[in-house]
């Protein structure tokens, strides 16, 4: 991706140009930001100005370093990221899934951990959860000790770090503090809680803000008229993009309402026999359908609670749904909202 693709957080995004322009790149930086935010799609556009042979503000993205980097195919940019366990494999490193991955983050660069993990559960049916594991700090090893293919600076991504164990981070500090000349670590991290002190304290934090609705609608380009839409599912899902996203283009969103009128009256009767078949029903969906679904519930609920505190008039384009929520709203109230 480009800077200029890329919604919001301009202070941050011109900061990181000036620190390319001026030759003051650092060794390590650490993109902090929640879940949905821009902090991959950032990295990536950081790194690939990096080797952009034309040194603009901006990445030309027509130069061979910069075609190379929009298939994330670049030789010096090495991606790094959680995997399952595969027993076929002598080594559990990234390599393993970088087609994957890269088809992803391409699709999607504000994927979360939780669909990661669908995408390649799907495939190996695991039920672990994915890790960053000793083989992928020996790999970068190996990895630092080459000569730079053909870029200025070789660039080590790591996606979600904190999932690394104390072995991995372990092996990783001494190359973190003081790399090859020319070598450029990119942590992109949502909680450095869960990661060892020593390796947050090697980087430099560059903090990633959320979305704010009209940068949503830009991004996704949908129209102005969406906007209370976006407001509210800003607001519900905390700024995460990816989730929005997924909720406007999910066609099983259609069947959401349905599903939960029928849960409202079930549990209102009180009606033990019909609640479990319903219950049957939604745990066969995948895991990403039922997080929507709860969303979505959330949704209707609180613009229940708006509507019968605040008077204001509903936000929903179907018909059904503002039906519902006028004859639901007086069933709502603080105590068991």
């Amino acid at each position: 991706m480009l800077f200029k693709e890329i919604q919001g957080n301009r202070k941050i995004k011109q900061n990181l140009k000036t620190i390319r322009k001026n030759n003051k790149v650092g060794h390590a930086y650490l993109f902090l930001g929640d879940q949905g935010s821009a902090k991959l799609a950032i990295a990536i556009a950081f790194a690939r100005l990096l080797n952009c042979k034309k040194d603009k503000e901006d990445s030309c993205g027509t130069c061979s370093d910069c075609i190379k980097y929009s298939k994330l195919q670049h030789p010096d940019f090495h991606l790094v990221f959680p995997v399952l366990k595969n027993s076929k494999k002598k080594h559990q490193t990234s390599d393993n899934y970088l087609n994957e991955f890269r088809e992803t983050i391409i699709k999607n660069p504000y994927v979360s951990f939780s669909e990661w993990n669908e995408i390649i559960s799907n495939e190996t049916k695991s039920k672990q959860e994915p890790k960053i594991y000793k083989d992928e700090a020996n790999k970068i090893k190996e990895k630092t000790r080459l000569k730079n293919y053909e870029g200025k600076f070789r660039v080590f991504l790591l996606w979600f770090p904190e999932k690394m164990n104390r072995e991995t981070s372990n092996k990783l500090l001494k190359l973190l503090e003081e790399p090859p000349k020319g070598t450029v670590f990119l942590l992109v991290s949502e909680n450095t809680k869960e990661m060892l002190p020593t390796i947050v304290s090697r980087t430099q934090i560059i903090k990633i803000k959320r979305f704010k609705t009209q940068e949503i609608i830009k991004q996704l380009q949908l129209e102005e008229k969406e906007f209370s839409r976006i407001e509210e599912l800003n607001k519900i899902t905390q700024g995460d993009i990816s989730e929005i996203k997924n909720i406007i283009q999910n066609k099983e969103q259609e069947n959401y309402f349905e599903l939960f009128s029928e849960w409202m009256r079930l549990a209102y009767k009180m009606n033990i026999t019909k609640l479990i078949p319903w219950i049957d029903k939604l745990s066969q969906s995948n895991k990403q359908n039922q997080e929507l679904f709860c969303v979505y519930s959330i949704s209707i609920i609180r613009e229940c609670i708006m509507s019968s505190f605040y008077r204001t008039e509903t936000v929903r384009k179907n018909d059904k749904e503002k039906t519902f929520i006028k004859k639901f709203t007086p069933f709502i109230n603080a105590k068991n909202a």
